[in-house]
This record gives structure tokens, C-alpha cells and sequence, in this order.
């Protein structure tokens, strides 16, 4: 397999706008929250503090979980959106499966570009947050904050393999991000209010959004994560196969 547009798809990522718009969203969203936990009344601050958990890096990041998080998402399906929506836009698609490969060896390498690449921004985009939070708040952990961010990367491959799932008859890229944030969002509220139904609850397993929480709180793992890499898997095998038999 010719590894070489892969290469060159990942470069192109790495320095793309949404590259830079990503971290800046991740950035931006640091400083307004870290300032509302810092700079918040000491009532609203004690309360933060009593409602994270046990096992969270603190008040900011149980905010960053159940709030940011959701807005994140529109970030991470514009990823998802990448293997096929990205070229469908660009009027590019028909050409590059002109090339002499198979569908399915396209498909790899789109998928591997905007995995890595997603990896690598979403990372350094939580290292600035998480310094920019560290500098503001008072006791923030923030080494625990980054390993939790790494802890949730299966999660966000589950958002950008439905996202690609979505993409297949979609086509276009406004479409799929909206069908994936919209899907991601329900998800994530559906587990949210059952957290406020049922406060000091573990969220249902079969929920995969539920999965950030799980991490943040320090919660078993085990069960959630085959749940969320086999709806990742199912979502991808599906929407590959979709593909390859779908005019384009």
C-alpha cells in the first residue's frame, strides 16, 4: 500500500484551519470556565467542588466533562466528516477513486489520516486548555486532567466513526456534521439527565457518551469501553461497506 497520501493527508490536517480553529476552541473554552471556577461566588465555587467526583481533577474539569464536552463534539465530527464529506465538497471524491486502489484501501487511508491527525490536535489542544486552566484555578490536577484526555480518545473515535457512518449517503459536509453533532448531543444529554435523576449513579454502560463521565469520575471502565470500540467498529465496518457498493 502506497502510504504516501496518507502522509501527505496528515500534513495537510496537522496545518489546516481546522486544525488551528480546533485548539482554539479547546483554548478559548479553557480560559471562559477556568474563570467561572476561579472567579465564581464561594457558594457556586463550594458547590462545584462538592459536585465533582471523587475521582475527577477537580471542579474545572467536572465542568469540562459536562459542559464542554458537548460542545466539543461539533470539533470532533468535523473530523469524522473528513474521509468522505471533505472530498464530496471539493468536487475530488471521483478522482480519487479514479486511482488505481480499491475502495476499501481509500477508505483506510482516509480513515488513518483523520485518526492520527484528529489524535495529535485534540492532544496538543488539551495541553494548552489544560495550562491555561492550571494557570487560572487553584488546585487543578492538571496531570490527571491530560490522562483523562487521553482516556476519552476511544470515545471520540466512536463520534467520528458515526459521523462517517452519516457521511455515506449524506454526501456533503454540513449535513454529516450536523446528523453527527446532533446524534453525539442527544446521547450525551440522554446519559446527562439521567445523572440528574439519579445523582451519585453510575451511568448505563450502553450508552457510549456515558464514557467521559466514567473517566472523569473514576468509574469501572472495562465494560463501557468494549461498548463504545464495538459501536465504533460496527459503525465503521457499516458505513465502508455502504460505501463500496454506493454510486458515487
Amino acid at each position: 500500500m502506497n502510504i504516501q497520501p496518507m502522509i501527505l493527508d496528515i500534513k495537510m490536517m496537522l496545518f489546516s484551519k481546522r486544525a488551528v480553529f480546533s485548539i482554539m476552541f479547546l483554548a478559548l473554552f479553557a480560559l471562559m470556565f477556568a474563570a467561572m471556577v476561579e472567579y465564581s461566588p464561594q457558594g457556586l465555587k463550594d458547590a462545584l467542588e462538592a459536585a465533582a467526583p471523587d475521582g475527577s481533577a477537580g471542579a474545572f474539569e467536572y465542568l469540562w466533562f459536562e459542559d464542554v464536552l458537548k460542545l466539543l463534539l461539533l470539533m470532533v465530527v468535523s473530523f469524522g466528516a473528513f474521509v468522505i464529506s471533505d472530498p464530496v465538497d471539493d468536487e475530488t471524491l471521483e478522482l480519487m477513486l479514479a486511482r488505481p486502489e480499491s475502495r476499501l484501501q481509500y477508505l483506510m487511508k482516509r480513515s488513518v489520516s483523520s485518526v492520527i491527525s484528529f489524535i495529535v490536535i485534540f492532544m496538543l489542544g488539551s495541553l494548552v486548555a489544560g495550562i491555561i486552566a492550571w494557570a487560572i484555578v487553584g488546585g487543578l490536577d492538571l496531570g490527571l486532567f491530560l490522562v483523562h484526555q487521553v482516556m476519552i480518545i476511544p470515545l471520540m473515535i466512536f463520534v467520528m466513526a458515526m459521523t462517517f457512518f452519516f457521511s455515506v449517503p449524506l454526501k456533503a459536509t454540513t449535513p454529516t456534521v450536523l446528523a453527527g453533532f446532533a446524534s453525539a448531543l442527544f446521547l450525551s444529554f440522554t446519559y446527562s439527565f439521567g445523572q440528574m435523576a439519579n445523582p451519585g449513579s453510575e451511568p448505563s454502560i450502553l450508552n457510549p457518551l456515558a464514557y467521559g463521565f466514567r473517566v472523569m469520575a473514576g468509574q469501572p471502565l472495562f465494560e463501557s469501553f468494549l461498548v463504545v470500540v464495538v459501536m465504533a467498529v460496527v459503525f465503521a465496518i457499516a458505513g465502508a461497506v455502504w460505501f463500496m457498493k454506493k454510486d458515487i
